[in-house]
């Protein structure tokens, strides 16, 4: 049940983050079949858990985008709502802290390079999906 989980859970991941690539946004349906994936294999017991640990994740990204409006997409917060639901309070930490260091020191460094402003949005989806994908294997 695990290497199936894995698989779906990284072509959903894949999808949602050549979706932010190209178009800046990501369906409303990917963060919901991230969640139902989270259902494979495991018991009703674990399902509060899940939920805490959804809403620890999430809450602070809330707070971000409220306080600095367009600094970080809704698409971004529901993606990593719905992997932290998956991946549980441990890894969806890991997730979250490997994706955003991961996101930011790539385009500190590819802006440097290219020397566009280092103020331009980025898409932060792929480097979320990453984070998860290797949190998800940890």
């Amino acid at each position: 049940m695990t290497v199936i989980k894995l698989l779906v859970f990284a072509a959903l991941l894949v999808y949602a983050s050549a979706s932010d690539i190209r178009k800046r946004e990501v369906s409303d349906a990917v963060p919901v079949m991230i969640a139902i994936t989270a259902l494979i294999g495991i018991t009703p017991a674990r399902l509060p858990g899940m939920c805490i640990a959804a809403a620890i994740i999430t809450l602070p990204q809330l707070a971000v985008a409220v306080i600095r409006p367009g600094s970080y997409g809704g698409a971004d917060i529901k993606i990593m709502a719905a992997c932290a639901f998956l991946l549980g309070l441990e890894r969806g930490i890991a997730a979250i802290i490997i994706g955003l260091t991961a996101g930011l020191l790539i385009t500190t460094v590819t802006w440097l390079i290219r020397k566009n402003k280092i103020n331009e949005a980025f898409p932060v989806v792929p480097y979320l999906a990453a984070g998860s994908l290797i949190a998800f294997l940890i």
